[in-house]
């Protein structure tokens, strides 16, 4: 409160103390700088503001956990299906993580969380043969939990990603070996290192070595739901929430739809992605933190029989993901989920989808250090080509007045 008690706002009728403490310094920096456009647009984010259709979500200690998931958590921002967020997320480790940060440090400062969240475990799933094992968090920082009004357990929460802004830099590291033994080839490289990169915001692509570029390519890395069972779980292993999925597919212009656990959802996203190949080995790909990524969150209480695990859509195929410990079931998983969508959305024999996935089906490797390994299958559209398909193609979104 300003002197007198009066709170002191700017001449747009924003209260920026309150405005800074629930959306954080970079979520102000956005908001403002989108209300200080040219006055049509002002107008029109005014509108949807007032319809309570629009919200900002900044990423700072009060919006944001480590690496775990929590059904108790209390949420940080209410919404009703159909809303768009504008969301911020932070670098690992509570944004500890920025340029000269070195292994030592990170190792230092996941140790920490690690000490602080001693009853956090893998999630056990029969389904993706994870088994409860006491870890601590994961080094991830997850902007969240937000509150989905409609959503019931057994539906399904419908994500569109329309937008990416990543930030100026990003990390890549493989651990001390001798701290946690993770990554593909960790026998072979065991001595950690850290790695920093600056984006080149204007052509989208970040130098990698002198005369080295790599493509910009921004994802949420992780991107859920809270679980069913009560607990603190640790965000490694991706699983039937979403979570760590780490699937580059999943860029600006594709959607996620995501089986609901538990009342509201309690989605949160995290671990933000700017660059990563088909199968994340070294630990990480390129990572950092988001200035902003605008979701639109839609209940979905239609597609309960045709959706019963994470399965993603672009313009140009539908994108079914296999989670298990044991790669070669994740492949089986992928494939399975695939025939059966083939069978019930396009009405495909399933034997005839089976031939179809062999044919026409490509599998991508997803990563190959999260405890639970992914496999995920591209079914192209382009196939569907008939006229009886002509509605089957879509992101599967119902039209909007």
């Amino acid at each position: 409160m300003s002197d007198g008690g009066k709170k002191r706002k700017s001449g747009k009728g924003i209260d920026r103390r309150e405005f800074m403490k629930y959306v954080g310094a970079a979520g102000a920096t956005f908001a403002l700088s989108e209300i200080a456009v040219p006055k049509a647009r002002t107008v029109d984010l005014k509108r949807l503001d007032m319809t309570g259709k629009v919200h900002i979500l900044g990423c700072n200690e009060m919006t944001s956990t480590d690496g775990y998931w929590d059904n108790s958590t209390k949420p940080v921002l209410n919404i009703k299906s159909g809303d768009t967020v504008h969301l911020e997320t932070g670098t690992h480790l509570m944004g500890k993580m920025v340029p000269g940060a070195t292994i030592d440090d990170w190792m230092a400062w996941f140790k920490d969380v690690i000490a602080k969240t001693p009853e956090t475990y893998f999630f056990p799933d029969e389904k993706t043969g994870a088994q409860k094992v006491r870890k601590g968090a994961g080094h991830h920082h997850l902007t969240g939990p937000v509150y989905v009004e409609e959503a019931e357990p057994g539906d399904i929460l419908q994500v569109e990603i329309l937008d990416i802004d990543p930030g100026a830099y990003g990390f890549n590291l493989n651990p001390e070996t001798s701290f946690v033994s993770l990554g593909l080839l960790k026998e072979d490289y065991p001595k950690g290192k850290v790695r920093w990169y600056s984006v080149d915001r204007k052509d989208m692509t970040f130098e990698f070595l002198p005369g080295v570029k790599v493509p910009v390519k921004p994802f949420p890395g992780t991107i859920g739901v809270e679980l069913p069972e009560k607990g603190m779980w640790s965000n490694v292993p991706p699983g039937r929430h979403g979570g760590n999925l780490d699937n580059k597919d999943l860029v600006a212009g594709t959607v996620l739809y995501l089986p609901v656990w538990v009342k509201g959802a309690g989605f949160k996203t995290g671990d933000s992605h700017f660059a990563q190949g088909h199968g994340e080995v070294n630990l990480n790909a390129l990572e950092g933190a988001f200035k902003n990524i605008t979701l639109r969150f839609t209940v979905r209480k239609d597609l309960k029989k045709l959706v019963d695990w994470p399965m993603g859509s672009s313009p140009t195929h539908w994108i079914m993901m296999g989670m298990h410990t044991d790669l070669y079931k994740s492949c089986q998983m992928a494939v399975r989920q695939a025939i059966s969508f083939l069978n019930l959305h396009y009405g495909m024999d399933r034997m005839e989808a089976y031939a179809f996935c062999s044919q026409a089906v490509d599998l991508h490797v997803t990563q190959l250090v999260d405890y639970t390994l992914g496999i995920h299958a591209m079914i192209p559209k382009g196939c569907f080509v008939g006229k009886q398909y002509a509605e089957k193609n879509s992101l599967l979104i119902p039209k909007r007045s």
